[in-house]
């Protein structure tokens, strides 16, 4: 492919500063962002993006930060960069962005994706976590970030509450988002037994939410600790944690038979749905 199917360049090498130059750089010294929110990609769609590639070339340059020595790093246009290669490209059109520190770089990356509405719901709740929990932007900066309001970001972030085999099945299409907000807030196994509910039957959200309201609180849970028959405070910790889907710490004091159970949370929205999953109710 000649060097006019692309966009037009003001240089053949990657400088350190400009972001708007344009160069074009080797495929091979490219490489993908693992911490980027998208985590599946479409083969169909890579296949025609490939097929329209070849006919007409890469229309809009990708964005990357590095340098020829170390590699470029993709900031956005992961899906291009795929086409690409299928293509049987040898090099794509590129806008560097040196003027970023890796940070920043890895914070635009992932509002770059995050900005997609084809992203896929649990890509887009483990991206918004990862803008909070790495990033430390609080969820007002996330959502101004990526023009969306804060009770977006809040109610995706919610969504990693849910149990993995629920969040395949939001991913999968056969839950709506509005399935996964109800069933966020309940025990696991409750959630799992619903979803599986919610499908079989057709339900409507506000269906679900019925139901949601009638199967109450699980009243199982791990027996207290025991310092003289070993119980494994360690284990219990991670049982709890994966059961509430918060961060729990137990602190046990063998010698005054007393302690402390802590469970973290991160914002009142989070601790509304906590206390759901523990069986109180404010309303």
């Amino acid at each position: 492919m000649s060097r006019s199917d692309h966009a037009p360049a003001k240089s053949d090498t990657a400088g350190s500063g400009a972001a708007s130059s344009v160069v074009h750089l080797p495929i091979e010294i490219i490489q993908r962002d693992r911490a980027q929110a998208r985590t599946h990609f479409d083969e169909a769609g890579l296949d025609e993006l490939a097929e329209s590639i070849t006919q007409s070339g890469v229309i809009q340059p990708i964005v990357v930060h590095g340098d020829a020595e170390h590699g470029y790093r993709l900031i956005a246009g992961e899906r291009r960069w795929r086409a690409a290669q299928r293509a049987g490209l040898a090099e794509m059109p590129a806008i560097v962005r040196n003027d970023l520190s890796a940070d920043e770089a890895a914070v635009l990356g992932l509002i770059e994706n995050l900005q997609r509405e084809s992203l896929g719901v649990m890509d887009t709740a483990h991206g918004l976590a990862r803008l909070g929990d790495t990033h430390g932007l609080t969820h007002e900066a996330i959502a101004h970030r990526i023009g969306k309001s804060r009770v977006y970001v809040t109610n995706f972030l919610r969504l990693r509450q849910l149990a993995p085999t629920v969040q395949t099945l939001l991913d999968e299409g056969r839950l709506s988002l509005g399935h996964g907000k109800v069933l966020a807030g309940l025990p696991a196994s409750t959630q799992a037994e619903l979803a599986r509910r919610a499908i079989a039957r057709h339900a409507s959200v506000r269906q679900l939410e019925r139901w949601a309201r009638e199967a109450g609180p699980e009243n199982q849970g791990p027996p207290p600790p025991d310092a003289d028959s070993g119980a494994d405070l360690g284990a219990m910790e991670r049982g709890l944690s994966e059961h509430l889907g918060n961060t729990v710490a137990i602190r046990y004091e063998p010698n005054r038979r007393r302690g402390e159970l802590r469970i973290a949370f991160h914002d009142l929205d989070e601790f509304e749905g906590l206390l759901a999953r523990l069986g109180y109710r404010t309303n």
